[in-house]
């Protein structure tokens, strides 16, 4: 799927079901990249049969959709919706970029490409997120595009926080 940022133009937002094995090993390399584990819930390196598992259990679920981000052939980062409820209109959601690769406004242009989908594929009302409260570079990238912060709890010995975006009416 194609969505258009104003950042940085065309995106496409590749199916994680759908890729080759090698942009799937490529997924697995980023995930596993220090700076990405240590801002996850999940911090220990995923192995390659447990990385492939995963997605396959993707194809099978309403409550989940993972994209790699591809912008001028390059893999850039991932874009996912969790928690998907069609009832409530709501997902939760995350980013994480391919930091083997420089990209600059990487953090906008993943964004912008998870707000697009959100509006114009999802059509849904309340988009979550959480976020280490110590990754200011994180809570500032979402504020500026319009999240709010609502709520915290600790996990881990973290504090977390919870962010939400509605959708405004046009």
């Amino acid at each position: 799927m194609k969505v258009d940022t104003s950042i940085l133009g065309e995106v496409d937002l590749l199916d994680l079901t759908d890729v080759s094995y090698d942009i799937k090993m490529c997924v697995l390399k980023m995930r596993n990249h220090p700076r990405v584990r240590e801002q996850m819930h999940s911090q220990g390196i995923i192995d390659k049969t447990d990385h492939l598992n995963f997605i396959d259990s993707l194809k099978n679920s309403d409550s989940k959709r993972y994209f790699v981000a591809q912008y001028k052939q390059q893999l850039v980062g991932v874009v996912y919706f969790t928690d998907i409820n069609l009832e409530e209109k709501s997902a939760t959601f995350g980013i994480y970029a391919n930091l083997y690769e420089k990209v600059e406004k990487i953090g906008s242009l993943l964004m912008e490409s998870a707000l697009t989908y959100f509006h114009n594929v999802l059509s849904f009302r309340v988009l979550n997120l959480e976020v280490y409260n110590s990754n200011e570079r994180a809570v500032n990238l979402y504020l500026k595009f319009g999240f709010s912060k609502s709520n915290h709890f600790y996990q881990n010995g973290h504090d977390v926080l919870i962010m939400k975006y509605l959708k405004r009416d046009l």
